[in-house]
């Protein structure tokens, strides 16, 4: 069945803009996934540009091969030019160097990395990572291939490695170099294997030689293995400098030059069979190094989710009651019908006498002597075991804080998803000062309250003042009462009214004195509730913002299900067959 070119490449489109844009592809999953989209992108861009028409541009052969095998040096000698920076001490190619006739040899896309044409006075040319320099530079061998020099497929620089692999991906024909030292190098095997597979025409070439005999054994390796690969092809050597070796004349570098300007792509049947397979090479890439592993984190993402989402609305367990405890007694004291009651007010001042027993030392003095410290001296110098609320608060975020981070950590991708994007994680974290705040803020009004309240006459000591103002001698018993509330029932005994006005103002306003009371006595402990509730119900809600917040970072570590699915379905174009 014919490959339907146009097809695919609109299903590669449509799958490297899905994971241009998945989350958890690129920076959330980290490790292994991150790296194998990128080179899957990568490869697939490498694909469609092999998809397109060449037209009659000259072919794009790269030369590979291991360190010190003298790629660069080859190269210079098949163009009888030093365009590529060559060595014998160390590599100068770290990135791919591209030797045209003419820059519209090259297609501004190839490599999938940056052009930069280089200038005749700057040459030989040392390459660059992730860019692709441009010597121009016709000859008749330009005129009929556009040769490529990568960098090195061993030695200990992973990223050249990159650099190289990237570079055979995109070449239409091969040139492989080794020396006697290096041609049973095992990085080179796959790439043999490849070219076959994906139909790239490809030339040996043994440098450095000083006998024939390993060049023999060389060719008689590449015809060993599976499927017979190569079935013996021709082996060019190039000698040694101070060598005697000769090669035959079929293996001569000027047999090389000319066998470089006869590649030729390949057939359509041929060629239609390498991008089927390399259709099929990506199609499995991706379900084993990116579908399948985004699938499991998906798995892991839901998993943790719901334990963070367990957490939701701890409880801040805060108390204001020792701040207003205080107020609360100063009220009391400070309170005629709390002291002493409609129902019992004539009980207490028929018990005058032994009442005077136990009067606070401040009335005692008043009655006695006349005078008296009404400050508030006493009360101030009462002890007051004061939580730091702020602190409290603080710590209580850091705790669920460090229960999601136990969560997450413990998960078996945890650790993996924290080092792929330590900055995101940390500023997924609330700061623990929002929580002090909310106890400052709200104890600042707290404070107000109290220091409104603090000096402040309870209304039903108020209203006795009020009325007194009315009754023959009110303005000594409001002045008495102003100091002390026990004083009035000294007074009221003194002046012989147990059943004159203020008698039957408090009986007659029995209901009245009741209510009052009790909007006394629950005052206080009214306004330590409101204030409790609003520091529990502002921490919960900071809680559940920690909460949707470490919630939507786990998001971003995996794509979610829907996403999952058409990426899964846009792959199913590159399965073999379609």
């Amino acid at each position: 069945m014919p490959l339907r070119t146009s097809s695919l490449d609109a299903s590669l489109n449509a799958l490297d803009q899905q994971l241009a844009t998945l989350r958890g592809a690129g920076g959330g999953s980290g490790g292994g996934v991150a790296t194998a989209v990128d080179r899957f992108r990568a490869d697939a861009a490498a694909l469609r540009f092999h998809l397109r028409d060449a037209g009659n541009r000259p072919p794009i052969v790269a030369i590979f091969g291991g360190t010190g095998t003298g790629k660069s040096t080859i190269l210079n000698r098949l163009l009888a030019s030093d365009v590529s920076a060559a060595s014998f001490k160390r590599t100068y190619t770290a990135g791919a160097i591209a030797v045209a006739a003419q820059r519209g040899n090259l297609p501004p896309d190839w490599l999938g990395v940056q052009h930069q044409t280089v200038d005749p006075d700057k040459r030989p040319a040392r390459g660059e990572m992730d860019r692709l320099l441009v010597v121009v530079h016709d000859g008749d061998l330009t005129r009929r291939a556009t040769l490529v020099d990568t960098p090195d497929l061993d030695g200990d620089q992973p990223l050249h490695h990159a650099q190289a692999d990237r570079a055979f991906r995109w070449a239409e024909a091969a040139v492989f170099l080794v020396t006697p030292e290096k041609y049973q190098m095992t990085e080179l095997v796959p790439y043999y294997r490849l070219a076959k597979r994906y139909g790239v025409p490809a030339l040996f070439v043994m440098n450095k030689v000083e006998q024939q005999a390993v060049v023999d054994d060389y060719q008689a390796r590449l015809g060993e293995g599976r499927g017979n690969a190569f079935a013996r092809p021709n082996v060019f050597a190039i000698p040694r400098d101070d060598a005697n070796f000769e090669p035959p004349r079929e293996a001569s570098l000027e047999s090389l030059r000319g066998a470089i300007s006869s590649l030729t792509r390949p057939e359509s049947t041929a060629r239609q069979e390498g991008l089927r397979h390399r259709a099929a090479d990506l199609f499995d890439r991706f379900q084993d190094q990116i579908l399948t592993p985004l699938t499991a984190d998906r798995r892991e993402v839901d998993r943790v989710g719901q334990m963070v989402r367990a957490m939701e609305a701890p409880p801040a367990g805060v108390d204001v009651n020792p701040i207003t405890r205080q107020l609360a007694r100063r009220l009391q004291q400070r309170s005629i019908l709390y002291l002493i009651g409609p129902g019992r007010i004539i009980d207490r001042v028929r018990q005058v006498p032994s009442l005077l027993a136990r009067l606070p030392r401040t009335t005692w003095d008043l009655f006695m002597k006349g005078k008296a410290d009404l400050g508030v001296g006493d009360e101030e110098k009462i002890p007051r075991d004061v939580p730091d609320f702020q602190a409290i608060l603080a710590e209580q975020l850091s705790v669920l804080q460090s229960r999601i981070d136990d969560v997450v950590r413990s998960a078996p991708a945890g650790q993996r998803w924290i080092d792929a994007d330590l900055g995101a994680y940390n500023a997924m974290k609330v700061d623990p000062k929002q929580a002090s705040a909310i106890a400052a803020d709200e104890l600042e009004q707290l404070k107000v309250w109290l220091e409104t309240r603090w000096n402040a006459t309870p209304r039903d000591t108020a209203l006795l003042q009020k009325m007194l103002k009315h009754v023959p001698g009110g303005e000594k018993l409001t002045q008495w009462s102003e100091a002390a509330p026990y004083l009035l029932t000294i007074v009221v005994a003194t002046h012989h009214a147990f059943f004159g006005h203020i008698d039957l103002m408090i009986l007659g306003g029995y209901s009245l004195a009741t209510w009052l009371t009790e909007r006394l006595s629950n005052e206080v402990a009214s306004r330590t509730r409101q204030a409790n509730r609003s520091i529990n119900d502002r921490f919960e809600r900071l809680a559940h913002e920690q909460i949707v917040r470490a919630l939507a970072w786990l998001e971003t570590r995996a794509p979610t299900n829907a996403e999952l699915e058409k990426l899964r379905r846009s792959a199913e174009a590159l399965q073999p067959g379609d």
